[in-house]
């Protein structure tokens, strides 16, 4: 009873640290889970005034290289000449800078293609822009971040954004980094509204129709008709390919055969392989088959018989027992005696002894010398 005890006491804490480490894995991951959507800048003015309903609850575009901030209703007349009515709504999200340790911000520039540029702040002016990276370089690109429950931007671990109205009606996006209204950076009166930028999830558009595709069932039908007989001549063709290499290939290959056979029989050579024979040296006698009769031709010069094997039970029959010529005491000498009686006994083809054609060419040559 005790060592269950025990073992429960010992596991349980750890069972226990295991599920808080995941619980608290799974929750971060989908606190970080926003931080790679694409998500539009909203405008907020922390104080209430006349100017602030201007830009109140407004979206932050992209034009020219700088951020603005919308105004108005853009379908206006008037509205229409605002750059920050026609700009590219602001749609980034975080992704780490190169070769540096935080994260930057980076926006599309435009819907298509969707270029990505990094955004960042002239250290000069302090104005937010955007731009390649070779830019952005010189110039502050982070850290960016957001505030955990309401997710709105800061920048170096803080909110210090504030819009400056540059001309009347268009308001642009700066950073206060100094802290101080700007006063050394934009010129005296010009109105400053301290804001807060929150992150909102970009809206995702109807996607347009493709005016090639199906819209109704009899549509559809056809297109899967034409589809399908479109892969059948595929295949068709590719068989009828196949067919007509096929027949090349083997037209090929005779007309090949052919022409070599005529070509050994022009040069009077046998192919044989790599070696090559030459028949003019075995001083062969192309008359030698005439001193046997027809169907009387043995199969080689030294045997008497037709008979195919030597063991032949054909020869045994006749009365010449091939027991002898196997024992150890019979000599090939007796053999050869015995097969020449036989054949000067009957008159037919014998035993034919072996010559050397040579010494005999060259006895004649002496001889007509």
């Amino acid at each position: 009873m005790a060592v269950p005890m025990i073992l429960a006491l010992t596991i349980a804490p750890a069972l226990l640290g295991t599920q808080e480490a995941i619980r608290q894995s799974q929750s971060k991951n989908k606190r970080e889970e926003h931080r790679a959507r694409r998500c539009n800048l909203v405008v907020s003015c922390v104080k209430q005034s006349i100017r602030s309903r201007d830009i109140n609850g407004k979206l932050v575009v992209l034009k020219d290289n700088k951020l603005y901030i919308t105004t108005g209703d853009s379908s206006s007349e008037d509205n229409n000449t605002n750059p920050a009515n026609t700009g590219h709504p602001f749609a980034g999200y975080y992704l780490p800078y190169p070769d540096k340790s935080y994260e930057g911000l980076v926006s599309t520039i435009s819907d298509d293609p969707p270029m990505l540029n990094w955004i960042y702040v002239d250290k000069d002016t302090y104005e937010v822009k955007y731009g390649v990276r070779a830019d952005a370089q010189a110039h502050i690109t982070g850290p960016f971040d957001c505030t955990r429950q309401d997710r709105r931007m800061t920048l170096e671990g803080w909110e210090g954004f504030v819009a400056v109205e540059e001309f009347p009606g268009i308001w642009a996006l700066y950073f206060d980094r100094d802290d101080d209204g700007l006063t050394t950076k934009v010129p005296m009166g010009t109105r400053v509204l301290e804001v807060e930028l929150t992150r909102r999830e970009k809206k995702e558009r109807k996607p347009e129709p493709d005016p090639n595709q199906a819209q109704t069932l009899d549509e559809k039908m056809k297109q899967h008709k034409e589809q399908t007989q479109r892969e059948e001549e595929e295949k068709q063709e590719m068989f009828r390919r196949q067919q007509q290499t096929d027949a090349n290939e083997q037209s090929g290959e005779p007309s090949q055969q052919e022409g070599d056979t005529t070509q050994n029989q022009v040069t009077g050579e046998i192919d044989v392989g790599d070696p090559q024979l030459d028949l003019s040296k075995l001083h062969l006698d192309p008359n030698s088959h005439t001193e046997y009769p027809s169907g009387t031709i043995p199969h080689s010069p030294s045997i008497a018989t037709d008979n195919i094997s030597f063991w032949s039970a054909a020869r045994k029959a006749e009365g010449l027992s091939d027991t002898a010529s196997v024992t150890a005491a019979s000599s090939i000498a007796e053999r050869l005696d015995t097969l020449e009686e036989q054949a000067n006994e009957s008159g037919g083809p014998g035993y034919k002894k072996p010559y050397v054609e040579d010494e005999v060419v060259a006895e004649e040559h002496v001889n007509s010398a």
